[in-house]
């Protein structure tokens, strides 16, 4: 709740995840038509070009999602520290740290595919603990991006330093993320009824799929930038102990657990 008051007062950080979607839709054509996917005859599975094609395609988009969260992020942050953020400043702020961006997205991707891979080839053992290692690395990362905005550390710096303080203050961040996924679910509900009723009681079933696809939509990306504020409001807190405006001592207090 103090994350969406937060957010309120600069409901545009809202057009990022926007953006973010409307830049991968960009790339997917751009690669979809650029191979030839859309020519069923021209390519098959085992294309060396095809292979690394879809692994570009898996880099770009990773970088450019990441890109829009640390927009979302450098906007929040500018927020929670009595400043008055644009669009325009967000983004700017993001495109100042491009290369590191760019050369963690390469990372976090490679790491995230690498896991996946292995996953699906291994045993029920190998995937229990391919999915500890991934949980573990999740959590190894989770200040990754706003260190990588605030602090202005090389790669290596900043991977050290979003360790560091996931050891020294750690607390209920798996709690914080099932929230969000719970609220999600709960919000996406009356959307999902109001889609089905539509698609019992007309004849035109695109309405219903069309309603259903936007109302969902629209939720996520609400959704993505409210956990951008919440994430910004974590880094704040772990970092410098100052209670961010909008929030309480008590709440975030409570998110942490010294050890």
């Amino acid at each position: 709740k103090q994350s969406y008051g937060v957010l309120m007062k600069d409901k545009e950080l809202m057009l990022l995840p926007l953006l973010s979607t409307l830049a991968m839709l960009v790339v997917a054509a751009s690669f979809f038509f650029g191979l030839g996917l859309h020519d069923d005859g021209a390519w098959s599975d085992d294309d060396p070009v095809i292979k690394v094609g879809g692994f570009a395609f898996y880099l770009v988009t990773y970088a450019v999602g990441i890109f829009f969260q640390a927009a979302v992020i450098a906007g929040a942050s500018e927020r929670l520290s009595g400043g008055d953020p644009t669009l325009g400043s967000s983004i700017a702020a993001a495109a100042r740290r491009l290369p590191a961006i760019l050369a963690w997205s390469v990372v976090a991707a490679t790491v995230g595919l690498v896991i996946r891979s292995v996953q699906e080839r291994s045993e029920l053992v190998g995937r229990i603990v391919m999915g500890l290692l991934g949980a573990v690395w999740s959590l190894a990362v989770f200040f990754m991006v706003p260190v990588l905005i605030m602090e202005r550390e090389s790669l290596p710096g900043s991977f050290k330093r979003s360790w560091a303080l996931f050891k020294q203050t750690w607390g209920e961040m798996f709690v914080g993320n099932i929230g969000f996924g719970l609220l999600g679910f709960l919000l996406a509900l009356p959307i999902l009824a109001v889609a089905l009723l539509l698609f019992l009681a007309t004849d035109l079933a695109w309405v219903a799929i069309v309603f259903g696809v936007l109302g969902v939509g629209v939720l996520s990306l609400f959704l993505s930038t409210l956990q951008g504020v919440w994430v910004a409001s974590l880094y704040r807190y772990a970092t410098a102990g100052e209670v961010p405006d909008g929030f309480d001592q008590d709440l975030l207090q409570a998110a942490f657990r010294r050890k």
